[in-house]
């Protein structure tokens, strides 16, 4: 799926600061050959061209945290424990299909997915990177890390039968099971850290030792796999930092020192503010009791404070929603921007969590920019973004996806249609309740 297309006219956004006006670029083959002033010359004829004037021209967004093979049927809202339990393999991985096609035609071209064993991710993945199916980039941890009794372990009821890859206690089987993911085609490790919200659990609980946590991040990096480390609680952050964890994902208990020692070491921070948010606006209706909503306020008052004291220190944010299912919906990815806004950045600095931040996390310095041979994705969005990031949350103001050259927007247009994502997608965001 590789393609010429010229984008002219609009504001050109290269990075904070950075906004050329009445620009060009020229993507050839599916990677971006010129971006700049609009001059002639550049563009041979019979190229396809995308008028962008009175746009903002974006690098393809990246979404750092999602779980891509959950519910897509917002009209249809179960707990997700049961959707994980009734619903079959290939079942989930139409869903996962429905949720990549929302976030593409939101302007997310690339997805790191909190991956789920046994449903054909890597398989998808694959295929669109071939251009065989039309969907966003996918990096995949094909499933996490876990301790016996430990946050994912409790995801499921005592009397569910363990997989293979469901859990691994002590150092030799912690790193068999890093082998055993990189053999399953892991482009990242997905380690729990700590507790989470689950029933039987609590955040502050730390998961593994710093000996088991180190033991997974070297046999990793041994093979050139950055480790993402769910964690919540002090304890857990602490001994993921100790280990050399790549990013902390949520981080919602950080305190100043722990921001100060991520900012030295260079780990990054994946705050997931929307998951949150979206629960407390949102959750009963989403299929969440008032008691689950009212324990999840705590976590979502400490996210902010960590994510205030992280800026402080100067760590890398890089932008990630934890979408999954009816809870924190697809399509909706820009909210988390726009929550970054309401706290303190500025537009400039959110968008960068979502494209050159999130490529260096990814470390594929391809993604997210629009200089020349980079990766020819591009969002087209109708007014000024710099100057008011909502634009983003409505998929009417997207004008045009452009992966790898190609504008996807007619395909999913038609998509949209046929699969009834029209509906079933949030079509605003910005102040729904």
């Amino acid at each position: 799926m590789s393609a010429d297309v010229a984008i002219e006219g609009g504001l050109l956004w290269s990075g904070p600061g950075q906004h050329q006006p009445d620009a060009l670029i020229y993507i050839r083959a599916g990677s971006v050959a010129y971006a700049g002033p609009r001059r002639p010359g550049v563009v041979p004829d019979g190229t396809p061209r995308i008028d962008a004037t009175g746009c903002t021209v974006l690098p393809g967004l990246i979404d750092a945290h999602v779980h891509l093979t959950t519910n897509s049927d917002h009209d249809d809202v179960v707990p997700s424990d049961v959707f994980r339990g009734q619903v079959t393999p290939a079942g989930k991985l139409l869903h996962g299909l429905r949720n990549a096609h929302r976030a593409l035609a939101a302007g997310f071209t690339t997805l790191r997915v909190m991956g789920h064993r046994g449903v054909g991710e890597a398989e998808l993945r694959d295929l669109v990177a071939r251009g065989l199916l039309v969907g966003p980039r996918l990096v995949l941890a094909p499933w996490w890390i876990t301790m016996t009794n430990g946050h994912g372990d409790l995801f499921y009821p005592r009397y569910t039968r363990r997989e293979r890859l469901d859990t691994a206690d002590g150092i030799e089987e912690c790193r068999k099971m890093v082998r055993l993911q990189a053999r399953a085609g892991a482009d990242f490790i997905k380690v729990m850290a700590s507790g989470g919200m689950s029933p039987g659990e609590e955040p502050h609980w730390p998961n593994y030792s710093v000996a088991e946590l180190r033991v997974i991040v070297e046999t990793a990096h041994d093979m050139d796999l950055r480790v993402a480390a769910h964690a919540l609680s002090p304890e857990g952050i602490r001994r993921s930092l100790a280990a050399g964890v790549d990013s902390i994902e949520h981080g919602s208990f950080l305190d100043s020192e722990m921001a100060s020692e991520m900012a030295e070491r260079g780990t990054f921070l994946v705050p997931t503010m929307a998951f949150n948010d979206w629960c407390q606006r949102e959750g009963t209706s989403r299929g969440l009791t008032e008691e689950a909503v009212a324990d999840l306020r705590e976590a979502h008052d400490r996210t902010i404070e960590s994510f205030n004291l992280a800026r402080e220190a100067g760590v890398k944010i890089v932008m990630g929603t934890d979408s999954s299912g009816t809870l924190c919906p697809f399509g909706a990815h820009a909210r988390e921007l726009e929550l970054y806004v309401e706290h303190g950045m500025s537009a400039d600095e959110a968008i960068a969590t979502a494209t050159t931040v999130a490529a260096d996390l990814l470390d594929q310095p391809l993604l997210g920019s629009l200089r020349p041979g980079a990766a020819g994705d591009a969002v087209v969005v109708d007014g000024d973004v710099v100057g008011d990031i909502g634009l983003l949350t409505s998929r009417h103001n997207i004008r045009h996806v452009v992966r790898a050259g190609t504008d996807v927007g007619e395909y999913l247009r038609v998509a949209s249609t046929a699969m009834g994502l029209e509906d079933g997608s949030p079509s605003n965001q910005r102040g729904s309740s």
